[in-house]
């Protein structure tokens, strides 16, 4: 058979078009992994710093006082918890650490300190670099704890520190004051001095968006190796996870199950209660709840829903004996297109009664 010259460059030219969609598509099921199915509450992901992670962790915000050490002890002791989130904010550290404290005693040496994943934050108020320091030490007394595995920003955001005031409002409480001149690059630095002391083992963001995350890449001796944000089927931040992917970041969901209905709106505002979410997990006789931890597990995410309840907790650590298939998992995709929704946007930027996002 007699093949041209211009033959053989259109068949190469169609080889390498081939090859370039194929790239493609290895590059997003590696941002994106649907298959990721062969999954334990033992799974780690590696941070950018080769520090350990825990995938499924319990989350703390918005836990009701007085309920947050017991379950953080049922937790360890009794469902095989690791990871665990909070923040300076949440005023509940002390009954973290005292959780934290009464399982590894009574554990009688089986669980040590080292197989825990403690990530805690940063709070507006407490950004300037002669701060941060403070912070870190109040968070560790509190936590009873000798180091934090994980010490995030919590909002890119530097309020005045006013003691008696955390939200550093005015009285009309529409107006804030803000730390002016403290920049991002100002208060990393401050927390890198803190990995080097070894208070702090990895340091992160939450709340960021790419610029602002790239401000600090541009001044980082050590990179931030998280970015914990809103993150459930209604607002799945397929563009941040790229950009978190193509970074090194290890992306974390907070109110993953978006269970965050406002005022006065009906409870079924959460994608629990979504016809698509409740007919998958009917036909695998789970919980809508256990469907959608599933998903943001088979995303690659690191995910931390929270519950004061011991039946919820030990349900939402009962994930690992099914797998969502692809279709499943597009299904859910679908959802952050047809149900798009961001429930958490404080008013934090300035004056003090501007959203800090502007979708």
């Amino acid at each position: 058979m007699f093949v041209t010259k211009n033959t053989i460059v259109k068949i190469s030219s169609l080889l390498k078009t081939t090859v370039k969609q194929y790239s493609n598509i290895i590059s997003m099921s590696t941002m994106f992994p649907h298959t990721e199915k062969m999954l334990s509450l033992e799974s780690r992901v590696t941070l950018h710093d080769k520090n350990l992670m825990p995938r499924l962790g319990l989350g703390t915000w918005r836990s009701e006082p007085g309920k947050v050490q017991s379950i953080v002890k049922e937790a360890i002791l009794n469902h095989g918890y690791r990871l665990f989130d909070g923040a300076w904010i949440y005023q509940n550290e002390s009954e973290v650490g005292n959780g934290i404290h009464e399982a590894l005693e009574q554990s009688q040496g089986k669980i040590k300190r080292e197989d825990l994943f403690i990530t805690t934050k940063l709070w507006n108020q407490h950004h300037a670099p002669e701060d941060v320091e403070w912070a870190v030490r109040d968070s560790l007394e509190k936590l009873r704890l000798d180091y934090i595995d994980l010490y995030l920003i919590h909002w890119p955001v530097a309020f005045k520190r006013i003691s008696e005031n955390h939200w550093s409002q005015k009285e009309n409480e529409k107006t804030r004051v803000y730390a002016e001149n403290v920049t991002f690059a100002d208060t990393w630095k401050a927390m890198e001095k803190l990995v080097d002391a070894k208070l702090i083992r990895s340091i992160g963001v939450s709340n960021f968006n790419q610029s602002q995350i790239d401000e600090i890449l541009k001044v980082a001796r050590i990179q931030p190796v998280v970015n914990q944000i809103e993150l459930h089927p209604y607002f799945n931040q397929h563009e941040m996870r790229e950009y978190c992917a193509k970074h090194d970041i290890v992306v974390t969901s907070y109110s993953p199950l978006s269970n965050l209905k406002r005022e006065n709106e009906r409870e079924d505002a959460s994608a629990l209660f979504n016809p698509v979410i409740q007919e998958i997990a009917k036909a695998k006789d789970k919980t809508s709840a256990q469907i959608i931890i599933r998903w943001h597990l088979q995303q690659g995410l690191v995910v931390i829903p929270k519950t004061v309840t011991p039946e919820r907790l030990a349900e939402n650590a009962h994930v690992y004996d099914f797998a969502l298939s692809d279709n499943e998992m597009r299904q859910i995709d679908e959802l952050g297109k047809t149900h798009r929704r961001r429930f958490v946007n404080p008013e934090f930027n300035p004056p003090g009664d501007k959203k800090i996002f502007d979708e």
